[in-house]
């Protein structure tokens, strides 16, 4: 099985790969009756239209981030540290479970109290296959994708909805 990430050439069945460590559990195409040579699956998150993230600083507010939310039609706001490097993501079901069920006040709530730290990341170089798995396996709807260590953007399930449509 070739990693996703590194394109090592695994033995079939390992559920890391050998070279670089990427999680390989999952990833069996054959053992879920899809074609691993599909174009649609093999395509590199670098050649997807992207979302661009809407982020904010830890020590911003949840109300901060509702309104930027809001205003752009997002479900969810990336947290960045001082340097500008990924530490968090706050969802909607983040602010919901975390924020409007415990009562807790938006206006006085920071993002570093609610959010998910250290989420999981995608890379450009991921293929489209991988990023499904993610979602599907761990539940995820927004996905962000680094260059480097720096926030490239993001991938949604709208996104991967609207690439699939258009295949």
């Amino acid at each position: 099985m070739r990693c996703p990430t590194c394109d090592h050439d695994n033995i079939q069945g390992v559920d890391l790969c050998e070279h670089c460590g990427m999680d390989l559990a999952g990833l069996d195409f054959e053992a879920w009756g899809v074609d691993p040579e599909d174009p649609i699956l093999v395509r590199k998150l670098g050649e997807i239209p992207l979302k661009a993230a809407l982020t904010l600083d830890r020590k911003a507010t949840v109300g901060e981030a509702i309104e930027l939310m809001r205003q752009f039609h997002e479900g969810c706001v990336f947290v960045l540290d001082d340097d500008g490097a990924l530490e968090g993501v706050v969802t909607e079901r983040d602010i919901t479970a975390r924020v409007a069920a415990p009562g807790r006040d938006p206006e006085h709530t920071t993002l570093e109290s609610v959010m998910t730290p250290n989420p999981v990341t995608l890379t450009a170089s991921d293929p489209l296959a991988f990023a499904l798995f993610r979602m599907g396996v761990d539940g995820y709807r927004h996905l962000p994708v680094l260059s480097g260590e720096r926030l490239a953007g993001f991938l949604s399930v709208r996104t991967v909805l609207e690439v699939l449509h258009s295949a």
